[in-house]
């Protein structure tokens, strides 16, 4: 259950800024598929740079440029996750059956729509040992961009009767519906609430801050990039607090 969590909570995909038209899969051009490869970064007792692949993650996407299939492979604990898109006679994304090396059953995560946009999507899972739930509820503005998510979540250790989890995950955007700031609310436990704040250059997410609930701040984060002739990143460099700490490396197949 924790690589589902990971993978609930797990930052958001960095999309590319506009100077062409923007296709459903955030790039510039219609593509057949992504690979991702999140590489940490780490020195030896000498200083030596080591590099270690965390995550590889590949995305399949349909005719109409939209996600069909996605593979994410932890290289740490050879786990891997296999997400099915499910889509309905409108072409709006109707399910996902998320896919465990560690789960028999998959986890279904259910969307539903009010007046031709996303209202809310949610998934159970519930067996002898644990019960997950996941509530996600968008919120848009008079003229229906995207203001606020408010994600629930709880997860509860059967065997031991242990909540493990009880938080929500509010997530609010800009006019051009980029992510703004997500704040992390922990219900059960007090002094681990957090706030991420993002900077945005208009083209691309350039910078993430990370507050406790005091207002204290956690982390800086800059993002760097390495662009393709078509305006898309192939390359992300995450340094956080002035030290590199992830590459991610990505190849673009492009139709």
């Amino acid at each position: 259950m924790n690589r589902l969590l990971i993978l609930f909570l797990s930052l958001f995909l960095i999309g590319c800024g506009k100077p062409k038209k923007i296709w459903d899969n955030g790039l510039t051009k219609s593509v057949e598929e992504i690979t991702e490869y999140t590489i940490r970064i780490q020195e030896d007792s000498l200083k030596n740079e080591i590099r270690d692949t965390l995550l590889i993650a590949v995305k399949k996407y349909r005719d109409d440029d939209q996600i069909a299939f996605q593979t994410r492979k932890t290289l740490f604990d050879n786990e891997q996750i296999e997400i099915n898109y499910v889509y309905d006679y409108s072409d709006r994304l109707k399910q996902e059956i998320v896919k465990m090396s560690t789960d028999s059953l998959p986890f279904k995560v259910n969307y539903s729509y009010k007046n031709s946009l996303l209202f809310q999507s949610s998934g159970i899972l519930d067996n002898e040992t644990e019960r997950f739930e996941r509530i996600e509820t968008h919120y848009y503005r008079k003229d229906d961009t995207k203001e606020k998510s408010i994600m629930r979540q709880i997860f509860i250790d059967k065997e031991t009767n242990d909540t493990i989890t009880n938080s929500t995950v509010s997530t609010y955007f800009n006019t051009d519906e980029k992510v703004d700031s997500i704040l992390s609310v922990n219900l059960r436990r007090q002094g681990q609430n957090r706030k991420a704040v993002y900077e945005f250059d208009g083209k691309n997410f350039i910078g993430l801050k990370e507050y406790n609930e005091k207002d204290s701040l956690l982390s800086n984060q800059k993002f760097e990039y390495k662009m393709d002739e078509f305006h898309n990143w192939t390359e992300k460099k995450v340094i956080e607090n002035g030290i590199l700490k992830r590459i991610i490396m990505r190849e673009i197949k492009y139709k």
